[in-house]
């Protein structure tokens, strides 16, 4: 939904720079994938170079983390924020996530403080990264997503860019004990758009419609039989 978006305030120009160990990751995450995968990757030329931007992407495995971030990272060149469950917190790859700014998301996917953290980041400039269906599709098709990213893409006016995945779920099922070398997996940047929220009695379905409408976004940079519910043309 694209009506009367109101810019947040807060929004600065004051980016703080790509830390090293980010880029070292990245390429880090491209270089394994590439060895072990067939990694596609279109649609690049449709991400930010500058500015806050909410990325969303559809969640078929583990894998999906740093197959977004070893492509977008270079791309957007700026500090990016992953929000992440904080069952991944404990041991070297908690002690990894931290250092990497990646925020935790408490359990019941209602977590205040991660909120804030987001729309702080967003408004120094930074880009962050969620998915919106919380959980990994055990059917390949995207699932039901929760509302969380559409509130804060209206209330900031951060952009969001879709990202549509296909292909991870066959490289790393969820419980198989070993990934399927040689796998083609896509991975599909779609144009950002906007989100508003209408105000008002009606407020509750417009929510709904506009996290519907963020879902047919991603749904579009997938094979049909992926889409689930969400195979309309987004708004």
């Amino acid at each position: 939904m694209t009506r009367g978006l109101a810019r947040d305030p807060a929004i600065t120009r004051a980016v703080p720079p790509l830390p090293a160990s980010a880029r070292i990751l990245a390429w880090l995450a491209r270089t394994v994938l590439r060895c072990v995968l067939r990694v596609r990757v279109e649609g690049l030329e449709h991400v930010p170079r500058s500015g806050p931007l909410i990325v969303a992407a559809n969640h078929l495995s583990n894998a999906d983390p740093p197959l977004v971030g070893g492509w977008l990272i270079p791309a957007v060149g700026r500090r990016v924020r992953w929000l992440a469950k904080e069952q991944l917190f404990a041991g070297p790859v908690g002690r990894i996530l931290r250092s990497q700014g990646v925020v935790m998301v408490r359990r019941g996917g209602q977590d205040v403080e991660a909120y804030r953290e987001a729309r702080a980041a967003l408004a120094r400039g930074e880009v962050v990264v969620l998915l919106p269906e919380g959980t990994r599709s055990l059917t390949g098709a995207l699932g039901e997503p929760r509302q969380g990213l559409v509130l804060l893409a209206a209330r900031s006016g951060a952009p969001v860019l879709p990202v549509g995945i296909t292909g991870t779920n066959r490289f790393l099922s969820p419980g198989a004990r070993w990934p399927r070398i040689g796998t083609t997996v896509h991975l599909r940047f779609g144009e950002p758009f906007q989100v508003a929220l209408e105000r008002g009695a009606g407020r509750r379905n417009d929510l709904a419609r506009a996290t519907d409408d963020l879902m047919s976004h991603i749904a579009a940079l997938v094979p049909p039989a992926a889409r689930g519910r969400f195979g309309r043309p987004p708004a």
